[in-house]
């Protein structure tokens, strides 16, 4: 088979977060977390199941039904996807299951994700001095949910039905969860899954950073540098999907493309890591 982006997922894992979000913060929407098979003769691996919710994610292009009301639609679209994430970041930290990297060996385990996919020098540069200086840390750390971008959300009708996309969960800073948000704003010619950024009702940055201390008590310390780390981390993610479409293992011509981003994308990275400090 094909290799993918990431090591394969650690199945049991994901169910055990799952649950214990669902039991711990009930104000985080969830499919219902059905059974885990742990027989990797059914499937070649093992699985679970979740049931069934209505809705539709978007991250490349706005839905008709958010497009035809841009303020008010964009706005409520803002507050139940943070509502969320401050359930998540509020709930207790010894209810996820264990496990967690600190904010430097965040930054270390990207930085050696780059460094294998022969990623551009500017990028390893950036993730080095991530590593070495790496951001304050804003308190004890929480339940972080490690890729919890607008793309992962299911809406239907207007409600959040979903936060999905779970795999990267972990106890840790919850600066990291919001610096990766931030890093969708503004991205200009480097513009990647970042659809409904641009609607006026769309929250700015400082109001995601406002609503963030308000719903936590925490203060956005070095916040600027966390979403340094999370466009870094994302480039190391194209990154090694390009090096594998270049290298012939996978096929994905979606990998294809990311190549040809790769340029403008660690360009806008390195710009704002020298601004960020």
């Amino acid at each position: 088979s094909e290799e993918g982006l990431l090591p394969p997922y650690d199945m049991r894992r994901q169910h055990e977060v799952l649950v214990a979000v669902s039991n711990a913060a009930p104000a985080v929407p969830l499919p219902p977390i059905l059974e885990l098979c742990t027989d990797a003769s059914v499937l070649g691996d093992e699985f679970f199941l979740m049931g069934m919710v209505p809705g539709e994610a978007f991250e490349y292009t706005v839905p008709d039904w958010l497009a035809s009301n841009p303020v008010d639609g964009a706005d409520s679209v803002c507050r139940q996807w943070f509502d969320a994430l401050l359930a998540y970041h509020n709930m207790p930290a010894a209810d996820l299951p264990g496990g967690g990297r600190t904010v430097q060996e965040e930054a270390q385990h990207w930085l050696d994700v780059a460094r294998g996919a022969d990623a551009m020098p500017a990028l390893i540069s950036v993730l080095e001095d991530l590593a070495t200086r790496p951001p304050h840390t804003s308190g004890a750390p929480t339940p972080v949910h490690g890729d919890a971008k607008h793309g992962n959300c299911l809406w239907h009708e207007g409600k959040l039905t979903a936060l999905l996309d779970w795999e990267m969960a972990q106890v840790s800073e919850p600066l990291l969860d919001l610096g990766y948000i931030l890093m969708f704003h503004d991205q200009g010619e480097a513009s990647l899954a970042n659809a409904g950024f641009e609607l006026p009702g769309w929250w700015r940055p400082e109001r995601m950073v406002a609503e963030w201390e308000k719903g936590t008590g925490r203060t956005a310390v070095d916040v600027d540098r966390y979403a340094v780390l999370g466009q870094a981390k994302v480039a190391a993610i194209i990154s090694v999907g390009a090096f594998l479409f270049g290298t012939g293992r996978i096929q994905d011509p979606r990998f294809e493309a990311w190549g040809s981003l790769i340029p403008s994308y660690v360009g806008l990275l390195e710009r704002r890591a020298m601004a960020a400090g």
